[in-house]
């Protein structure tokens, strides 16, 4: 740990799978995470991260949630109690990908948390997603925003004790373990640095107040574990 990282008030999953375990915030997660004593069962695609993620500590797990099956994704989890929810097609790919990846592999993971008895899930989406998509004229974009709601929207209706962090513009300055958080919502064109969010995601996987709440997240100046609880203080019940 250093001097960026927020103290926990409660303890962490001793088990923790990371859905796309390869991707930048899942990799920062991953090192958070270890560092806590945590096993981190990463899911991967590609043999060829296997490395880095065991540098980190990780274990790192084949498994392409595009052509697997929910059980096998399941037993991907093993005995995981909490899945994050990281992947996501990348730059590059097109739109029947968006859905594919960001849509049907979160619905995918949730179905797969219930098989594996994983109650506890946090999926990374974006401020704004659960507004209707912007007219842009970019199909690549419109269809990651569509994916990107609709696996919100399938991932507030499950079984689960789900989280949804929502980061605005991602940056890659270092973490500071601070920022701006809020239940009810923040304007777009924020920033946020990538290390917070997986300090975010953190404080989520041990806050127990965090369940079935959306956490945006921008860059500020109050420590993290101290925003999220000024956030959850000034929000309305859970429905």
């Amino acid at each position: 740990m250093n001097d960026s990282t927020p103290t926990l008030s409660q303890p962490l999953p001793n088990d923790v799978a990371i859905v796309g375990g390869s991707g930048q915030i899942a990799r920062l997660l991953t090192e958070l995470l270890v560092a806590d004593g945590v096993q981190v069962r990463s899911i991967i695609r590609h043999e060829k991260h296997s490395e880095a993620i065991r540098a980190l500590g990780g274990e790192p797990v084949l498994c392409d949630i595009e052509s697997a099956s929910a059980d096998e994704l399941a037993n991907a989890f093993g005995d995981a109690e909490a899945v994050v929810f990281a992947a996501g097609a990348g730059p590059g790919s097109g739109a029947p990908r968006k859905y594919t990846v960001d849509r049907d592999g979160s619905i995918k993971s949730a179905e797969a948390a219930l098989l594996s008895g994983a109650m506890r899930f946090v999926q990374i989406s974006f401020i704004g997603a659960g507004g209707p998509t912007p007219e842009s004229g970019d199909e690549v974009f419109a269809a990651y925003w569509d994916a990107k709601r609709e696996a919100d929207q399938h991932l507030r209706a499950a079984a689960l004790d789900w989280t949804i962090v929502n980061p605005g513009g991602l940056i890659d300055d270092p973490a500071t373990g601070r920022g701006e958080v809020s239940v009810t919502g923040l304007e777009r064109g924020v920033k946020t640095r990538r290390g917070d969010v997986a300090h975010l995601i953190r404080i989520a996987l041990a806050h127990p107040g965090t369940i079935w709440r959306d956490l945006d997240l921008a860059e500020g100046d109050a420590p993290l574990s101290e925003a999220v609880d000024a956030a959850l203080a000034a929000a309305p019940p859970v429905a």
